[in-house]
Parts: structure tokens; C-alpha cells; sequence
């Protein structure tokens, strides 16, 4: 779930960031491994945030932040809380495993 404005993975040092609103990373995991990323202190300052999130490849990943899952991964999402309205928007795929 890393396709959009935030590439950052939990344990990564840089979720921690707490004065800046836009960071860089050097280590993505996915190509490319340099990226700009908004920090968790501008995305939970939202007034309205939309998850946008598409592809059987995410499917796990959507069971685990919004179904039961039983052994729940954890995710950057989880430490996703707007002060505003959270939408969450899921194609066919990545919801099939709802």
C-alpha cells in the first residue's frame, strides 16, 4: 500500500519524524529506493483523507488493517488517525479477501 504520497514502512527511522512535513528516503524496499514521503504529523492533520488502494497483491494487507485477521501485520496504515474523516477506496481486488 505504498503507491501513493507515503512510503514509509513501520521500523523505519523515519516514522518517528515529528518536525517535518515532507521527508526523503533513500532505502525503499520497492523501486525506486529514493522517494519524497509525507510524515505521519501532516497526514494525521488532514481535515479528509482518502486510502486509495488497488490489486489482488494488496488483498493481504486489506484483511489485516480492516477484516478479523487473526495474526494482524502491522502496517504504516495503522498509524493513520486524521484528526478529520478517513475514507477508505478498494477495488474488487483488494477487497476479496473481506
Amino acid at each position: 500500500m505504498n503507491k501513493g504520497s507515503f512510503d514509509l514502512k513501520l521500523g523505519h527511522p523515519l516514522v518517528q519524524e515529528n518536525k517535518r512535513w515532507v521527508t526523503f528516503i533513500k532505502d525503499s524496499p520497492k523501486p525506486p529506493p529514493e522517494r519524497i514521503t509525507l510524515t505521519f504529523p501532516v497526514i494525521n492533520a488532514c481535515a479528509y483523507a482518502a486510502l486509495v488502494v488497488t490489486g489482488k497483491t494488496e488483498a493481504d494487507a486489506i484483511h489485516s488493517a480492516l477484516g478479523k485477521s487473526e495474526n494482524p501485520v502491522k502496517l504504516p496504515v495503522a498509524l493513520v488517525s486524521p484528526e478529520g474523516e478517513l475514507k477508505w477506496f478498494l477495488d474488487k481486488d483488494a477487497a476479496s479477501k473481506l
